[in-house]
């Protein structure tokens, strides 16, 4: 038969039992005397035995047959059950007893057990009614034979329905066959109709559920503990067993618990959990619960874990199992427990103190739980009337009595503790024991009181009572110094448990400060009133408590015995009494044989007589052990602690000498002071000799042994002593550490002198009276001699035989090179006081210090003349050697010092002068350099004028005033801190820094007591950038070169050395900066800036790469080109530009593929510029070519050139490269007729005026501009409605503004009187992608310049392909160079499209311009300076004549010159004067030694040009805004320069020579076609910046205005005409034009400067106001530059006005000045003007009389005209432009005002006599 591990619910419970007997009789019983139990069974069967009202005791018959487990109550630990088991298998019916006795009567009960098998069942119900679903238990009951209860074979099984379940008929074991309900029925065989049934239910288990419940320590689940179900997690207790239940419930809303049979498979798993172990369940609760679904677990440690249990069974088909599964996580706590602190040795109950309105409180404290945190407990109360508690544990007292407080896990209500607090009121207070009674004077001494209750127990905490307990010292010798602050230090945690163990908790504590030593009683008293409303309390709480404490001084140890004689130090013993004024001793040395006393001061004094008092002294050596080598007398001195100290051995000891308190009545802790001595008996390791001091102090001593000595160790520095006197001489033995001896009085020492025959010698009176010649004292007679005198003493032995015997050998081993000494006197009279001479500024907080040497300490100083200088108080310690003196008043003055401590007395004198400052220089050079952000100090220097300078102390009175010219630099003081403007410095030096580049003037200044200020010389300070080498990185080829220059670094007086890193690769010029390359590779350039001294002051570095290139690159700048533009084109390498190989390559092949597209060169209209470019040798331009776009299309264009790199000397050989490079020429629009008129401009660009007549713009629709009669508009559509501010080409007044590339418009103009309407002008906007350096007179890239030449060249830019810009102004950064400056230099604005370019030396240079330093976009120009013929190529007009002359040669000595076809020209051979006579060409050539040159001349028919000038003289000041006219026309038919073309532009050129004066352009009078060249002269200032710097230059120049046909570059003759230049002047301060000056006493100078015409006179009013004088002059004719000093020399208000006139031009100028002075100084000199006109108000009236009637004698018959100056002389006026120039005019005559300044000069030459009237009127001069 199949069995089936189907679940059954089972209304039949198969249990063996017994039957049993009630025992209702008081006292201790048991339930039941006879017991059956099986024997011994697969599955045990456990039967528990009751007892009652008893404590019972177990034992049994029979153990090996029975088995007995008491259980033990949890309360009370007593025994009222117990478990019963069979152990032993059947054989045959046993029988034994249980007998249980109680431990509290005595009486013993017995218990029959019966073992044997069963023989029937009964089932004890009869009837059970049941609800739908419901289930019941039935108990059977089991007889043995005997009819004692047990299975029995008279019991038959069955069951109504077989295919559920099936039965054994015999032992009612049931198997489940399927889903279902059945009955089973058991049927008693004995008894017919007697039968007993019972309903069975086969299900399926749906869920499954654990359950745990606590054990008690017996194995009992604690009674009223309910099994808590799985909930989230279970909290068990470390230490406690726990019973797991396992509980299976069917499916259904009404889930029945399902019966677990023994096939059904229950697993438990923890999964290896070592925090607690699961182990199967044992008797006696095995019987109870089943053994297959429960288990016990054992808590072990605290953790987390989790419990799993499976359950396994056969689903209802009985073909597959399924699997339940419940997880359960189960934390392990440890057992909550208070931290309670023990008190009084009683535990887990706390003494709370009590008082009306004092709440004591206390923290209570928990561990176990799992607790985290405070709220991770519950907190509990028996009485909250009683003791209070928080949330967090702190318990209140509220009044007397007791209350349990309970702490509970939050976790698990089962997990707890308990304590008792008992609150009572405090019957005593008692001073705690744990603190010193006795402190040092100076320290706290802490104290303590403590609380008792009634019963003598210390509370538990008591603090709350702090701030009422109140302390008093008794005594005024201690104060309270924290009665009721914060807890001390011995109050805090680590420190309250201890004290509370020894005597109780801190209920209030102090520090009490010890001021003197002496005793007092400490009070604590506490007093508390009830209240009047509380009955219960009568009377108030006053409690007491007194202590006696102590302060006494520091113990410490000092010598009262003297060494001073005994070879040893100095004490002075009658201090002995003073402890306080001895110096305290923890070292002692000592000379075996000899000893000293010591005392003992301060310590703890005698308590009394209950308390032992001690004072000990213990001896230990090295080895801490007690050693003979001290003596100690048993007896003390009257004043006690006397102690003397005896060496007899060597060796190192220590001395531990203690006074103090033991232990005793009032003194609970012992109070014991001690204090150590090093005690070394040692030999002297040397010793030194002290000369001329009273005593041994230690100060001497040391100075002593540190000072320097000869090999024979005599001191080198002597000892200076008074002649004519007696000294003591002493010596003292040094230890090995440098210590002196205490005593060495045991040595013998020998005494010497040297050299001292007439010096000194012995007193032998103090010998024989100290009676010991050897001793270490001795006594020198000093003769009234000068001298050097040498004394030594030497250590010859031991004065005793014991010690002689004992250490002589060692001693004589030291001896050897140290034990002896000596000391140098030199013997003097003289007193010295240096300097002998001091110079003192006279201010009264100004000090001199005089150096005193010679004589002693004792000096009388006394000063001739007390109101020039008095004596002041030195500083400490300086007195001997140091005098201070204080100035009174001006003069000098004799200081005298007298030596009154010497006999006779010495004295010394010096002259001492005060004196104000006459002079003031500085030292630092008369020019300094800076680097931008640096500093340097200035010296300055200081005197009067007989040469005498003051002393470096005297600077800081003089308030020295620092003046600089700009703000280039500033002035910093000595903290660092910038003073703008200039400052006053208290130094003699001072600190300036660099702000910003440029030049300025510094000087300074400083006032004397009369208000006159002294002035020193001004020196020029240079701010210079950082230098950097240019270029900073150059790319180079073997055997090319370049000149390297510095930009930045400075400029005055400094020059620079160039290096290179590696020669091998890159050689430099040391001096000029010439750069070749050697050889390939990298290394790195320095150029070092040296100032005029030969100092480095900065350095700059480079980078140069030598390569020879693999390949080459043609280069273009764009690679378009459009039909009838040109572009130029060269070759390069990878890397660098033509500066890198263009010297070194040759041989230039170009070819073009395709000439229909592209032709080399330009197609110049002419044959003039043909004709001069023939005269340039192509090959010298030939790496660079220009392309001509003929036709459209694209071709290539290829070159080929060779190149000779030369590397260290030696010739690497030609290398030949090629390069080739498409272009495409892009055709012309077919109908592109605008072009001519459409102007080019860049984006986001304006225009300068070029609309004529159109400076208003209107913001109208249509974008109108108008002026007169011409209006300007935009061409557009008219549905176009763009705003005006997002048109890509607008109209802004006269000018065009232009946004984003790529745009087209026109331009209309219509005139609004005829109405006439054109298209004025195109505008195109384009990027600028080409940069070209353009110059009509240069059209190839090639130009001839001659030494000193300079030349202006434009920069133009072209769009991609080649169109040139109408305007493109500052769009782009250009950049200008070449690589040899000092052949051709550049002066290269960058804010200009123009280069200044100057010839420097002869030579060639490579020009590069290029857009942002790219190669790619770059154009080239070289530049030759020579010797040439002037002027180069001149066309001239038949009739005409030219004079020829040679620029930038010097050797003309034996020159000639040659026209080759004299029809044409005739020429001088030696002058160079040609006349063109014929029409034609011709070369004109010049010989000479070295020197071969030549040039065309073209002659044409026709009239020549004239230029006039006009009839005013020129000047620049005031500037000629319209400028000065010089008209132009021809000579011989009088016709217009207008009628040669139909072109309304000027046709020829203006220039202005020299140059450097100013400017003229062409002008055309469109009314009267009358044609100028206008001359625009430069401002002074300019003029300053740019004139030539050269000697004997004139403030006057004849200008020179030449004229020139545009299409004949140069034309002679009379083209040119000449004009008087006189130069203006300008009046600037601190680099601004000035009109006004306004001065201060404060500041009551300034500079002011005259740039341009400096020959000019001054004149103001107030001549003894105000001083005005040149201080600097730069003459160099029209750009001179002199300053002048402006200084108001009086202290009253004023104004005046100076005046600056130009004779020689009428320029006149003024400035208005104002002085403000201070209210005070100004009443002063108003009461002093005042009382001088009063005085002298008669002598003037009478003066004027007679004045007025010698001129009345004296005047001439004719008038006399009034003396005023020359009217000013108006400025030039331009003439109208339409009035005629006449031909026949003469040429300008001189001016009037330059007759004028003429006049003047020859009037002020000097040993020009005139008479005197004729200076008022010039007219009378000639």
């Amino acid at each position: 038969m199949t069995r089936l591990s189907f679940l059954l619910i089972l209304t039949v419970s198969l249990t063996a039992v017994t039957v049993t007997t009630s025992h209702m009789s008081s006292g201790p019983h048991i339930a039941d005397v006879n017991i059956l139990l099986p024997p011994k069974m697969t599955n045990p069967v456990e039967y528990r035995l009751q007892g009652s009202d008893g404590c019972f005791k177990w034992s049994w018959d029979h153990h090996e047959i029975l088995s007995v487990l008491p259980e033990y109550n949890v309360t009370n630990h007593c025994s009222t059950s117990a478990r019963l088991r069979s152990i032993a298998p059947y054989s045959g019916r046993k029988e034994t007893a249980v007998y249980a006795s109680d431990v509290y009567t005595g009486n013993v009960i017995r218990c029959k057990v019966f073992i044997d098998n069963f023989d029937r069942i009964q089932i004890f119900h009869n009837s059970i009614k049941l609800d739908l679903d419901g289930l019941a238990t039935l108990r059977v009951r089991a007889f043995d034979s005997e009819e004692v209860t047990l299975p029995s074979p008279h019991h038959r099984w069955s069951v109504s329905n077989r295919s559920i379940a099936q039965v054994d008929s015999m032992m009612g074991v049931t198997h489940a066959l399927t889903l279902g309900e059945t009955t089973v029925i058991v049927e008693d065989t004995r008894v017919d109709g007697h039968s007993q049934l019972s309903s069975l239910n086969v299900v399926l288990p749906d869920t499954l559920c654990l359950y745990i419940s606590l054990l008690s320590t017996s194995g009992e689940p604690v009674e009223g503990m309910e099994p808590i179900p799985s909930v989230a997690r279970w909290y068990v207790v470390s230490g406690k067993q726990y019973l797991i239940q396992l509980k299976v419930f069917s499916q259904g809303p009404y889930a029945h618990e399902i019966y677990i049979t023994e096939n059904d498979d229950i697993e438990f798993y923890d999964n290896q959990s070592g925090y607690w172990k699961i182990v199967p369940v044992l008797e006696p609760i095995a019987s109870r619960y089943s053994r297959r679904s429960a288990r016990i677990l054992k808590a072990t440690s605290e953790g987390l874990g989790k419990l799993t249990t499976s359950l396994v069974y056969f689903n209802g088909h009985l073909d597959t199992k399924e699997v339940l599964k419940v997880v359960q996580e189960v934390i392990v706590c440890d057992q909550v427990k208070f931290s309670v602190e023990k008190v009084g040795g009683k535990s887990q109950i706390i003494l709370l103190p009590w008082a009306p309105a004092v709440y004591q409180e206390m923290e209570l404290k928990a561990t176990g739980g799992c607790a985290k945190a405070a709220s991770d407990y519950k907190w509990f109360s028996s009485d909250m009337t009683v003791v209070s508690i928080t949330a967090y544990g702190v318990v209140q007292a509220k009044k007397p009595g007791k209350a349990t407080v309970k702490v509970v896990s939050s976790f698990d209500s089962f997990n707890y503790d308990e304590v008792v607090v008992e609150v009572s009121i405090p019957s005593s207070m008692v001073m705690l024991q744990n603190f010193p009674v006795e402190t040092v004077v100076g320290s706290n001494l802490p104290a303590a009181v403590t609380m008792k209750a009634s019963n003598g127990a210390y509370f538990s905490r008591c603090d709350v009572f702090h701030s009422f307990i109140k302390w008093k010292a008794g005594s005024e010798s201690f104060i309270v110094t924290n009665a009721t602050g914060e807890a001390p230090v011995f109050e805090k945690q680590e420190n309250s448990e201890l004290h509370a163990l020894v005597d109780g908790p801190s209920c209030s504590w102090t520090y009490v400060y010890a001021s003197t030593s002496g005793q007092a009683l400490l009070h604590a008293t506490f007093s508390k009133e009830y209240p009047h409303f509380d009955p219960s309390f009568s009377g108030p709480i006053v409690l007491k408590a007194t202590s006696r404490i102590a302060a006494y001084r520091p113990l410490t140890l000092h010598q009262a015995g003297d060494g001073n004689q005994f070879g040893g130090y100095s004490v002075n013993t009658a201090k002995s009494d003073a402890a306080n004024q001895l110096e305290d001793l923890d070292r002692l040395y000592l000379v075996p044989g000899t000893q000293l006393d010591v005392m003992l001061h301060g310590g703890p004094e005698r308590w009394d007589k209950g308390v032992d008092f001690m004072e000990t002294v213990e001896i230990f050596n090295e080895e801490h052990a007690h050693d003979n080598g001290v003596h100690k007398p048993h007896i003390y001195s009257s004043h006690g602690g006397l102690y003397r100290v005896l060496c007899q051995t060597l060796g190192t000891y220590k001395l531990v000498f203690k006074r103090g308190n033991l232990v005793g009545d009032d003194h609970p802790l012992p109070a014991i002071a001690e204090v150590s001595l090093s005690l070394a008996c040692s030999l002297p390791s040397s010793i030194v000799v002290i000369a001329d001091e009273p005593v041994n102090n230690q100060d001497v001593i040391q100075t002593a042994i540190q000072a320097d000595r000869s090999p024979g160790r005599i001191h080198v520095t002597p000892v200076t002593v008074a002649n004519g006197q007696t000294i003591r001489v002493a010596a003292v033995s040094i230890s090995t550490s440098g210590d002196p001896f205490a005593n060495s009085s045991s040595l013998c020492l020998k005494w010497e002198l040297g050299n001292c025959d007439s010096l000194a010698y012995w007193d032998h009176a103090y010998d024989s009276e100290s009676s010991n010649k050897c001793g270490w004292e001795r006594f020198l007679v000093l003769q009234n001699e000068s001298g050097s005198c040498v004394v030594r003493a030497t250590v010859t032995g031991f004065s005793g035989s014991s010690m002689a015997d004992n250490y002589s050998v060692k001693l004589l081993e030291s001896s050897k090179n140290f034990l002896t000494d000596a000391a140098r006197l030199e013997l003097v009279s003289t007193l010295g006081v240096s300097p002998e001479f001091n110079l003192l500024y006279f201010n009264p907080d100004a000090k001199a210090n005089l150096s005193i040497t010679g004589g002693s300490c004792f000096l009388e100083t006394i000063v001739n003349d007390s109101q020039v200088v008095e004596v002041t108080q030195s500083p400490p310690g300086l007195q001997c050697m140091q005098l201070m003196l204080s100035p009174k008043g001006l003069g000098t003055a004799v200081v005298t010092v007298y030596d009154i401590g010497l006999a006779p007395n010495l004295a010394a004198s010096v002259v001492v002068q005060v004196a104000d400052i006459e002079w003031i220089k500085i030292m630092s050079g008369e020019e300094i350099s800076l680097m931008e952000g640096s500093s340097q100090s200035v010296g300055l220097m200081a005197g009067v004028d007989d040469g005498s300078t003051f002393d470096i102390s005297q600077y800081a009175y003089m308030n020295i005033h620092v003046h600089i010219e700009d703000d280039i630099v500033e002035l910093f003081d000595k903290d660092d801190i910038s003073t703008y403007a200039g400052g006053y410095v208290g130094a003699q030096t001072f600190k300036i820094r660099a702000k910003h580049l440029g030049i300025t003037t510094l000087y300074v200044s400083a006032r004397q007591h009369s208000g006159h200020e002294i002035l020193s010389q001004a020196i020029k300070v240079e701010v210079y950038a950082p230098p950097t080498i240019h270029p900073p990185k150059i790319f180079l080829v073997p055997g090319a070169s370049y000149l390297l220059t510095i930009e930045g670094g400075p400029t005055i007086g400094a020059f620079v050395e160039y290096t290179s890193i590696d020669d091998a690769i890159a050689a430099v010029h040391k001096t000029s900066g010439q750069l070749t390359a050697t050889s390939p590779g990298n290394t790195t350039l320095v150029a070092t800036v040296y100032g005029n001294g030969g100092g480095m002051i900065c350095q700059a570095y480079g980078n140069v790469k030598v390569e020879v290139p693999s390949s080459a690159i043609l280069n273009v700048q764009s690679e378009h080109l459009a039909i009838g533009h040109e572009t130029p084109i060269y070759p390069l390498f990878p890397e660098g530009n033509l500066f890198s190989f263009y010297e070194l390559c040759k041989d230039y092949k170009w070819t073009i593929e395709d000439e229909e597209v592209l032709k080399f060169g330009v197609p110049l209209v002419g044959s003039e510029a043909v004709r001069r470019f023939s005269y340039v040798d192509k090959e010298e331009v030939s790496f660079i070519n220009v392309l001509y776009g003929r036709a459209p299309g694209r071709t290539n264009v290829a070159v080929s050139f060779s190149c000779d790199f030369i590397s260290s000397g030696s010739h690497l050989g030609a290398r030949t490269y090629s390069a080739s490079i498409s272009l495409l020429v892009v055709s012309d629009l077919p109908l592109a007729l605008g072009a001519p008129i459409t102007w080019v401009l860049p984006p986001h660009y304006t225009t300068s005026s070029i609309l004529p007549s159109s400076a208003e713009s209107h913001g109208q629709r249509d974008s109108q501009s108008r002026k007169g009669n011409i209006i300007y508009s935009l061409l557009r559509n008219w549905d176009e409605v763009t705003e005006i501010s997002q048109r890509a080409v607008s109209i802004d007044g006269d000018k065009i503004k232009t946004k984003d590339s790529n745009n087209l418009a026109c331009i209309q103009a219509k005139d609004r009187i005829t109405g006439r309407t054109e298209i004025a002008s195109c505008v195109r906007v384009a990027e600028v992608e080409q940069i070209r350096i353009t110059n009509k007179e240069f059209p190839i890239h090639a130009i001839d310049l001659a030494v000193g030449a300079e030349i202006e060249l434009s920069i133009s830019y072209f769009d991609a392909l080649g169109n040139p810009f109408y305007e493109a102004s500052n769009v782009i950064l250009h950049f200008a160079e070449t690589n040899y400056p000092d052949v051709a230099s550049i002066n290269d604005t960058r804010d200009t499209n123009t280069i200044h370019l100057k010839a420097m030396r002869h030579g060639r240079a490579l020009l590069r311009v290029s857009i942002d330093n790219r190669p790619q976009k770059s154009d080239y120009m070289l530049i030759s300076v020579g010797a040439h013929v002037h002027p180069q190529n001149p066309v001239l007009h038949q009739g005409s004549s030219i004079n020829f002359s040679i620029v930038g040669s010097d050797d003309q000595a034996s020159d000639h010159w040659h026209s080759a076809n004299e029809s044409v020209m005739i020429l001088h051979t030696r002058s160079g004067q040609a006349e063109a006579v014929g029409e034609g060409s011709t070369q004109v050539s010049f010989e000479s030694s070295g020197v071969k040159l030549q040039t065309t001349v073209t002659v044409l028919p026709g009239s020549t040009l004239v230029v006039d000038a006009p009839k005013e003289m020129l000047t620049n000041v005031p500037f000629p805004s319209q400028g000065y006219s010089f008209s132009v026309k021809f000579s011989d038919t009088n016709d217009k320069i207008s009628t040669l073309g139909s072109s309304k532009e000027a046709p020829y050129d203006c220039r202005v020579d020299p140059p450097f004066v100013g400017y003229a352009k062409p002008w055309m009078d469109l009314d009267t076609s009358n044609s100028f060249c206008l001359f625009f002269p430069y401002s002074p200032e300019h003029l300053v910046r740019t004139i030539p710097k050269l000697k004997d230059m004139k403030p006057y120049i004849y200008v020179s205005i030449n004229a020139s046909m545009k299409e004949h570059s140069h034309v002679s003759g009379s083209a040119s005409a000449s004009a008087l230049f006189v130069g203006g002047f300008s009046i600037m301060q601190m680099g601004k034009n000035i009109e006004q000056l306004n001065l201060t006493p404060d500041s009551n100078r300034t500079i002011i400067t005259i740039l341009g015409n400096t020959d000019v006179e001054i004149h103001w009013r107030g001549q003894d106001l105000l001083m005005i004088n040149p201080i600097q002059k730069e003459e160099f004719g029209v750009g001179s530059r002199v300053q002048y000093e402006v200084k108001v020399i009086s202290a009253k208000r004023f104004k005046d006005k100076i005046i600056v006139t130009l004779p020689s031009s009428g320029q006149r100028a003024e400035v208005d000045v104002n002085y403000e002075p201070d209210e005070r100084a100004e009443s002063e000199a108003t009461l002093t003007i005042s009382f001088w006109a009063k005085v002298l108000g008669s002598l003037a009236l009478f003066i004027i009389t007679a004045v007025f009637f010698l001129c009345f004698l004296d005047r001439p018959l004719g008038s006399q005209p009034p003396s005023t100056p020359p009217p000013p002389i108006a400025a030039p006026v331009t003439p109208e432009r339409s009035s005629p120039l006449l031909l026949n005019e003469q040429s300008p005559r001189t001016p009037q005002p330059f007759v004028d300044y003429v006049r003047r000069t020859i009037d002020e030459t000097p040993y020009y006599k005139r008479e005197g009237r004729r200076r008022f009127n010039p007219q009378n001069t000639y």
